[in-house]
C-alpha cells in the first residue's frame, strides 16, 4: 500500500469520524487483554496505526533499526485506557525478526485445577477398589 492509499484511508477517518462521539477503552489482566469501543473509536484508534505504517516510509533509518512514533490518543478520555503510549516501527521483515514469544507462565487457577481433578481421580480409583474388595468379601465370605 502506497503512502498516498494510506493518507486517503487517514483523511476519510478524520472527516468522517467525530472525536467527541469516539469511545475507546481496553482491559488487561494475568491471562488476556481486550480492547472495546465504538465505530468512531476503533476508527480513529486505528488511524493512529495507519500514521505509524506511513512513517516507516517517511522516515531515514536503516533496516534492522528501531524508531518510536508517538501517537496521538488525546481524545481518549482516560489515561489508562490505552495500551500503547508510543508504537516501534521498523523495516524489518517478519524472516528476519528473531520470535520474542516466551512461554506462557502458568497461573495458579490453572495449577490448582490440575491438582483438584488429579485428587478427584485418586480419590475415585481408590473408592472404586475398596467397594470392589467389599463386595468380594460379601459375596465370598
Amino acid at each position: 500500500m502506497t503512502n498516498e492509499e494510506l493518507d486517503e484511508f487517514i483523511e476519510k477517518i478524520e472527516h468522517n469520524c467525530s472525536e467527541s462521539e469516539a469511545y475507546f477503552d481496553s482491559e488487561f489482566n494475568t491471562e488476556f487483554g481486550s480492547a472495546k469501543g465504538n465505530k468512531f473509536g476503533l476508527l480513529l484508534y486505528a488511524k493512529e496505526f495507519l500514521k505509524a505504517a506511513r512513517e516507516i516510509d517517511r522516515r531515514k533509518f536503516q533496516e534492522g533499526d528501531l524508531e518510536v512514533y508517538n501517537p496521538n490518543f488525546n481524545w481518549i478520555n482516560e489515561f489508562d485506557s490505552n495500551p500503547f503510549r508510543y508504537i516501534k516501527i521498523t523495516k524489518k521483515l517478519r524472516l528476519n525478526t528473531p520470535s520474542e514469544m516466551q512461554p506462557e507462565k502458568e497461573s495458579w487457577k490453572n495449577k490448582l485445577y490440575i491438582i483438584g481433578c488429579g485428587i478427584v481421580i485418586l480419590t475415585t480409583i481408590i473408592l472404586i477398589f475398596t467397594g470392589l474388595i467389599a463386595i468380594l468379601k460379601w459375596v465370598f465370605y
